[in-house]
């Protein structure tokens, strides 16, 4: 299969994310039956997750995460609070629903308030959970990149470069440096690494005693 079941369960709670956001901008704007439209989307999708996800786990157990150190609180509070939000957000859906199909709507816009946000919360961390456990060294690195800004700028000098538009030019050249010193800081290391390698490898071939054929 080209699609891994935790991935069709991460699809699915993206699915239901996008048709959350897609339905309030609809309702924000006035358009009534797109919006309602998205919402039972949202609600069949995230129902066909709850499927997928029951039958899944009945197959395979529980999945151990395996991450160490910092990340372990990190994975274990996201999924908490999205196991917990995911048991009471049901009800709240369901009653959601039911006061938009009795036509109900100063009830369903109150409590719609509280179902959307957690609702989209329940989504959007059930994609962030599957990436934790099963795609751990992707995660790691997007925060990385996430962080380097917030590095960047607790630089004065690097805070000044990239603040000022007037220093385009700097900017673009000190972009050019750090592009340069990052390339020589992994070049050295794979080139040093590969020769040896191939050192190693020859030595081993000269040193490996000639295979007999049978006649």
């Amino acid at each position: 299969m080209s699609l891994s079941w935790p991935a069709l369960n991460a699809a699915l709670n993206a699915t239901s994310a996008v048709l959350l956001l897609v339905g309030f901008a609809c309702i924000r704007a006035k358009r009534l039956a797109v919006h309602a439209g998205c919402m039972i989307g949202a609600f069949l999708v995230s129902l066909a997750f709850l499927v997928s996800y029951l039958t899944y786990h009945a197959h395979v157990g529980s999945v151990r995460f395996q991450g160490t150190g910092w990340i372990r609180p990190v994975y274990f509070t996201i999924l908490l609070t999205h196991t917990a939000l995911a048991i009471v957000i049901v009800p709240l859906i369901l009653r959601t629903l039911w006061l938009a199909l009795r036509q109900r709507w100063r009830a369903h816009r109150a409590i719609a308030q509280w179902t959307l946000p957690l609702w989209l919360y329940v989504s959007v961390t059930g994609v962030v959970v599957y990436w934790m456990l099963y795609r751990l060294r992707f995660v790691m690195l997007i925060g990385l990149l996430l962080l380097l800004p917030s590095v960047a700028m607790a630089c004065p000098m690097c805070k000044e470069i990239l603040t000022d538009p007037t220093q385009i030019s700097q900017r673009l050249a000190t972009a050019k440096a750090y592009a340069l010193s990052i390339g020589v800081l992994l070049a050295v290391p794979a080139t040093l690494i590969g020769g040896v390698a191939t050192l190693i490898l020859r030595a081993s071939k000269r040193a490996a005693p000639p295979a007999h054929h049978p006649s």
